[in-house]
């Protein structure tokens, strides 16, 4: 009977430890690709190279659309602030929602993309036009808007481009806005009559966190005012609106409102609203005001500019990982641990590192950790989505990292076997001792 008990309680154990091993790998299988998810979706929100190459360039004072409508026909214009990270396509859905969780290419993401909202007109022809972008907290879509709030970036960030099916517009940012989603007013898209603007320019001030001491609201007033004038009387003339019609003063003269809209992490309906004017740019846009990416990197998490991954340190995360979790050899290599800790707790006695068991669980701890490390920091300091080099700059760290892992088990661990003999003889001297008490 007794040994017949033996067996099933060594079975028992068996089974327990194979069961704690493969819930250990489905964590820590689980727990890399949450991180990998998260880092992927943080890349992901900036504006790639491959999404740049479809950026319109000017070509007889208008953009052509032809490439990146061919990625998306709802594609309606390209919005860049200099030096920002806001360089992405404007697209309008048939509602405010499709695009809050699609990406440019269609596919469901959770940053979404840059979008119109559906009740203004595709082509900017409305008085004031309002685009929506999620709040990514590491600048990314309309990340940046938040950094407004700061006085010296406010001052230094107000320019911008609006390129558009039918030509550009020169974006000057007046004021940054601390609003409510449910705000009515604010968000009633759309053309407005230029009879409203005095009343609306005035709200908008008043919900300003920074607001441009230069803006002239009788002149924007002003140029609204003709703005709607000249489109008008343009649709009367043609029947539609045919901006190629319209006299050279009436363009120069006139003067839209554009607004950027995101979330505020403070409260659960806050807004962070960019609010500028947006007139029709007659001068070639050059390079150094269309690329801004140029000057800030298009992806922030860690190494944001890597356009690449090492296969190096691939090969040293990977080794890391197999030094800390050894496939079969796995139980034996740890097989003194719960002994150990058996022990610890019966005696009460505080850790040792003298003893060859308490080291081993330090050791095996300190494995962890570094493994855990370097699949965090493969995760953002590489881009597997990119081509594959052989080194980089993290390599020498990721050597260093499995170097550590490595010195611990030939230092700490190997002698497994050893220790395990030296339980085993243990426990059968305790057995021993406990039948002849019998």
């Amino acid at each position: 009977m007794k040994a017949f008990t033996a067996v099933i309680g060594a079975a028992g154990t068996k089974i327990i430890s194979m069961l704690a091993t493969l819930m250990a790998v489905n964590l820590i299988a689980y727990s890399s690709f949450v991180l990998y998810d998260s880092v992927y979706t943080n890349r992901m929100a900036f504006a790639s190279s491959d999404l740049a190459q479809y950026r319109p360039v000017i070509e007889e004072e208008e953009p052509t659309f032809e490439e990146i409508q061919t990625v998306n026909s709802d594609t309606s214009a390209w919005v860049t602030m200099t030096d920002t990270h806001i360089d992405y396509p404007v697209v309008q859905g048939k509602d405010d929602v499709e695009y809050a969780n699609k990406d440019i290419y269609g596919k469901s993401s959770l940053t979404g993309s840059i979008y119109l909202a559906k009740d203004n007109d595709h082509e900017f022809t409305d008085s004031v036009n309002m685009i929506y972008g999620h709040h990514m907290d590491n600048g990314a879509m309309f990340g940046d808007i938040e950094k407004y709030a700061d006085d010296s970036y406010f001052y230094s960030h107000q320019d911008g481009i609006l390129m558009t099916t039918r030509g550009a517009y020169d974006i000057r940012i007046m004021g940054m806005l601390s609003a409510d989603a449910y705000d009515s007013y604010l968000y009633a898209t759309g053309d407005r009559p230029a009879s409203d603007f005095p009343d609306y320019l005035h709200y908008l001030k008043s919900l300003a966190i920074q607001w441009d001491s230069s803006a002239d609201i009788d002149g924007i007033t002003k140029g609204v005012q003709s703005y709607i004038d000249s489109r008008d009387r343009n649709i009367a003339e043609n029947g539609v609106f045919t901006f190629s019609k319209m006299p050279e003063d009436e363009v120069l003269n006139g003067t839209q409102i554009i607004a950027f809209s995101t979330c505020a992490d403070a409260t659960t309906n806050g807004r962070q609203v960019l609010v500028g004017t947006m007139k029709f740019r007659t001068e070639p846009i050059s390079a150094a005001v269309t690329i801004a990416d140029n000057a800030v990197p298009m992806a922030a998490w860690g190494h944001g500019e890597a356009e690449h991954w090492s296969l190096l340190n691939a090969i040293c995360t990977v080794m890391a990982i197999l030094a800390t979790f050894p496939g079969k050899a796995l139980r034996k290599k740890y097989i003194s641990v719960t002994e150990t800790l058996r022990k610890k707790h019966n005696k009460q006695k505080k850790l040792d590192l003298k003893d060859f068991g308490e080291a081993k669980i330090v050791g095996f701890l300190g494995q962890v950790m570094l493994s855990a490390f370097a699949v965090f920091w493969f995760m953002w300091t590489q881009n597997p989505m990119k081509p594959m080099v052989i080194v980089d700059k993290w390599t020498l760290g990721f050597i260093a990292m499995y170097a550590a892992v490595w010195v611990i088990d030939a230092y700490v661990i190997k002698n497994y076997k050893r220790d395990a003999s030296r339980i085993r003889a243990d426990m059968q001297g305790n057995n021993g001792a406990a039948a002849l008490a019998i």
